[in-house]
């Protein structure tokens, strides 16, 4: 079946959420600062309103993320799957799409426990979904603040500086807003609840070990350039990180230096993925572009300017694919 709500949210997502006593959530694979705010901020405030709310997620919380979870309330499957008895309600934070949760969702699914999703991205139209999406925030963090004030839970100082960063890390510092002014009023909003944003940039943005900023070499040596120097791409050989300590999110977090070269106006990049043959598409744009289109082509998903695939075959190849995509997305040039 599927039902979605948009925002103003449906009285029925509202008493749905309202009538679980026991809330597990989960997000995509390879968890970041969007998803795992998300998730503590909502925990944190269903909590206080007297439901017992945990997280557990297929993969471990990445070790940069340490600050946002000092409690260690972020669980993954290998450690915490016993934690899924007693849910009675799944909420799948920042993705739609049930099988980029892993196993948490599956077997919570298995047991007859609903699984809804509460999301920003745009939504295939052959799933069947349960939840909400709605694509005109910026990040599920925003997205969960307006949720949060629609179930009318309480958010303090803690839940605050979760959402602001999950917000941030989507905007890339409130960069990415695509003239969202709302947005900016949410973060006021937070910031207005008493916790201090300087430390959570520091740790978005001004944090990279040694051995990432050693990988940054590594990726921008091998970028290359095509469609008359306005795409930037990579194709990354499983070498790339040869003898680094290496978190796995690690090189995906190298591709805003790709978009932020200037004349660039789309940055494309291919990894390695988690089996063999397999290898993971990311892609970024300009305001100017739009590539989601690229991405969904490929079985893929995201936003216009932001996303990503899993593609099977050889690098070269798919790379070659994925590039002619894009130089015809571009924009004609003047003669």
């Amino acid at each position: 079946m599927r039902r979605l709500s948009g925002v103003p949210f449906e009285p029925w997502l509202l008493e749905r959420i309202q009538s679980a006593r026991h809330i597990l959530l989960s997000t995509h694979v390879g968890p970041d600062a969007d998803g795992l705010g998300s998730q503590l901020a909502f925990v944190r405030a269903a909590r206080a309103s007297g439901r017992t709310a945990l997280v557990v997620n297929e993969d471990p919380r990445p070790k940069r993320y340490a600050w946002l979870d000092p409690d260690d309330d972020i669980g993954h499957f290998d450690r915490d799957a016993a934690k899924l008895q007693g849910a009675d309600l799944g909420l799948l934070f920042d993705t739609h799409e049930v099988d980029r949760a892993g196993r948490p969702a599956q077997a919570l699914r298995q047991q007859g426990v609903d699984v809804w999703v509460v999301d920003h991205h745009a939504v295939k139209p052959d799933l069947d979904l349960q939840g909400c999406v709605a694509t005109e925030f910026s990040s599920s963090g925003e997205l969960v603040y307006r949720l949060l004030q629609a179930l009318d839970w309480p958010i303090d100082p803690v839940a605050a500086r979760a959402l602001y960063a999950a917000i941030s890390f989507d905007t890339g510092s409130f960069r990415f807003l695509r003239n969202q002014a709302n947005t900016l009023r949410v973060a006021a909003d937070l910031l207005d609840m008493g916790f201090d944003a300087n430390p959570v940039q520091e740790a978005l943005f001004a944090s990279r070990t040694s051995d990432e900023t050693l990988l940054l070499g590594r990726v921008l040596a091998q970028m290359q350039f095509a469609g008359d120097g306005r795409i930037a791409w990579a194709a990354l050989g499983p070498e790339i990180g040869d003898g680094l300590n290496l978190e796995d999110d690690a090189i995906g977090e190298t591709i805003p230096q790709f978009v932020g070269v200037d004349g660039v106006l789309i940055a494309m990049q291919l990894k390695p993925g988690r089996n063999p043959g397999q290898w993971k598409l990311s892609l970024r744009s300009k305001a100017a572009v739009k590539i989601g289109h690229v991405a969904r082509h490929f079985g893929g998903g995201g936003h216009e300017h932001a996303a990503g695939a899993t593609l099977q075959g050889d690098k070269d190849e798919l790379a070659a694919q994925v590039l002619a995509m894009l130089e015809q997305s571009l924009p004609q040039l003047s003669v």
